[in-house]
């Protein structure tokens, strides 16, 4: 489905910009892979298919305008950009330091527009690209003990629909994903804990974590052809948690009964 497509995804050294670098690669794109941890990077294009074409990993610190323009500066036929880089914060708000705000909000945010930016400037000139932004389930709902993060994540949706009316007349698409629980080094304390993999069964009308293929499948179609006439809108990948509207199986409008039986 990308076959000659030139495709660079951030914060692919790890979880969700890992699945979607080797997605994309195994789907025929050329991928850059840029990570703050340039081993990590290194290490994902070691293990994407199609060894014959020029895959390349690029130590990229999103928050910084400069290190991103000279990165972009160097990618003219990109056809596709995944603002993948991601940081979390979990701290009371009556607590939370300014300095892990600004952090938080700078590689989220700040980096996603810059990286979009970058890559949009030459999209434009050439007519044609996509630009897939990854928000979350967060920014739809915000989460307790995460105001930077949510914060952050509502933002990127605000950044996506504005790109995308902006962009729209130059042939670049730009849409979000937002992501439910995905199964990657960021949740797996979560997931080693029976209670909580208990409840996900009466949360999750589909009664699990995602895995991050199930991310990358759709970042595929966002960035293919088949996607043609679909920008500005925001993709949930959750298993249905946001149709079932709350982590608490007990609640009033939960898709599940405690005993993980449909209600009624």
């Amino acid at each position: 489905m990308l076959k000659d497509k030139l495709a660079a995804v951030t914060g692919a050294g790890s979880g969700l910009g890992r699945g979607i670098a080797v997605r994309f690669a195994a789907e025929g794109a050329t991928v850059v892979a840029l990570d703050n941890n340039l081993a990590a990077a290194e290490a994902t294009v070691a293990d994407l298919d199609g060894n014959d074409r020029a895959h390349r990993a690029i130590g990229l610190d999103v928050s910084s305008p400069a290190a991103v323009t000279d990165v972009f500066d160097g990618l003219a036929d990109l056809d596709v950009l995944v603002n993948c880089a991601g940081i979390r914060e979990i701290r009371e708000p009556l607590v939370l330091p300014a300095e892990e705000w600004d952090r938080v909000i700078a590689v989220n945010l700040s980096g996603t527009f810059y990286c979009a930016q970058a890559a949009a400037r030459a999209m434009v000139a050439r007519g044609a690209g996509s630009i897939i932004n990854i928000s979350s389930i967060t920014g739809l709902t915000g989460f307790s003990m995460r105001p930077a993060y949510s914060a952050s994540k509502a933002g990127v949706l605000g950044l996506t629909r504005s790109l995308s009316q902006d962009l729209a007349g130059h042939g670049v698409r730009v849409n979000a994903i937002c992501p439910g629980l995905i199964g990657t080094a960021m949740t797996q304390a979560y997931l080693e804990d029976e209670d909580f993999v208990e409840r996900i069964g009466m949360t999750i009308p589909m009664a699990r974590a995602g895995d991050p293929d199930d991310v990358a499948q759709a970042a595929l179609y966002l960035a293919g052809d088949m996607s043609s006439f679909v920008t500005g809108t925001a993709l949930t990948v959750d298993g249905g948690f946001m149709a079932a509207g709350t982590f608490d199986p007990t609640a009033q409008g939960s898709a599940f009964t405690a005993d993980n039986t449909l209600p009624g």
